[in-house]
């Protein structure tokens, strides 16, 4: 493989590289590329961790970058996810996202052993140096600006907030030059945390990490430019253990004007999704059809759902495994703390 056909997967579907420039040297390079991606531990898994970050791994795997998945528990609790339990988030990210993440990338022929997984409380108890470089890091923010980066934990700035959401976003700087990564991988919602890190590389002479934004996946009610699909919004998400028919009856209901492309979904997943953001002939033809009304919206749909189907059929085999067919239902069930 050449080192464009590296560059070429490891974009490909993107919507931003912090920098081009950067990466186009560390390929050349021809040392080893590290890669890391962190999640909270949160509800169900969708289509935007599913198929999305995973397909991304997926490209990064066969692009011959070493890849690392934190499981942040830590994160998790500072940002109440799960009711704030911290027990409750631990056994959700074993039993569960860890699962529904290994599931995901069954649907790309990765398996879990071509990933390094990790979860917080492990990694800072064989790390204890992360208290040092969050101390570091702190001393390069200004509080104002990581009063503006609290929107990566899906908050909007406000005049008051904890200590617990003032630590979060330094400490998941931390994360990353403890990991000592080459790539720091999220969707657009995080680019503030990768750019702090970045500025902050600068000021301590650390190396600083190249950031891979990927594309968002819409969510189904979608009707603005805010198009992001939201696990809080279960009505707006298809869920990557999501049966047949669950996912024909989501999809049925979908936001989808005629002959319109812009904020519509289903074009937002035709592009993302299905063409995995390649801008193909066939792809161009449908955008086409679909803009002159020969291609109806409940025939996009209907083609989507195939798709779909199809594409989460190893996830779904996965959550029949009797195990996993058991955290699912402990996910879903009212015993189990609520995302907050």
């Amino acid at each position: 493989m050449t080192n464009e056909d590296r560059i070429n997967l490891i974009t490909r579907n993107c919507e931003e590289i912090i920098t081009r420039e950067d990466l186009k040297k560390l390929v050349e390079s021809g040392r080893p590329i590290k890669h890391y991606i962190g999640f909270e531990i949160s509800g169900l898994v969708h289509l935007g961790t599913g198929l999305m970050a995973m397909g991304k791994i997926a490209d990064f795997v066969q692009a011959g970058v070493d890849c690392t998945i934190l499981l942040a528990d830590y994160h998790s609790f500072l940002n109440n996810k799960l009711g704030g339990d911290l027990a409750e988030i631990r056994w959700a990210a074993e039993n569960y996202f860890k699962e529904a993440l290994i599931a995901s990338l069954k649907c790309f022929n990765i398996e879990a052993g071509q990933i390094d997984w990790l979860t917080e409380k492990d990694f800072y108890k064989e790390n204890p140096e992360i208290w040092e470089k969050l101390m570091r890091v702190s001393q390069h923010i200004t509080l104002s600006r990581n009063l503006r980066s609290i929107s990566i934990m899906g908050k909007a700035k406000g005049k008051e907030v904890d200590m617990a959401t003032l630590i979060y976003p330094p400490l998941q700087v931390a994360d990353i030059f403890t990991l000592d990564i080459d790539l720091a991988h999220a969707g657009m919602d995080q680019r503030k945390a990768h750019v702090v890190a970045r500025d902050v590389a600068k000021k301590l002479k650390w190396k600083p990490p190249i950031a891979i934004h990927h594309n968002l996946v819409a969510g189904l009610k979608a009707a603005t430019s805010d198009l992001k699909m939201s696990k809080s919004k279960p009505e707006s998400a298809i869920f990557i253990h999501d049966s047949p028919e669950e996912i024909r009856a989501k999809i049925k209901k979908a936001y989808c004007p005629p002959a319109i492309i812009d904020n519509n979904p289903m074009i937002n997943w035709l592009k993302t999704l299905m063409f995995w953001g390649e801008e193909t002939a066939e792809y161009k033809q449908l955008i086409k059809d679909y803009q002159s009304g020969r291609l109806h919206p409940l025939d996009l749909k209907e083609k989507i759902g195939d798709w779909l189907i199809k594409k989460l059929a190893p996830a779904r085999a996965h959550f029949e495994i009797e195990k996993n067919k058991q955290s699912l239902a402990r996910m879903k069930s009212d015993c189990f703390p609520k995302n907050l």
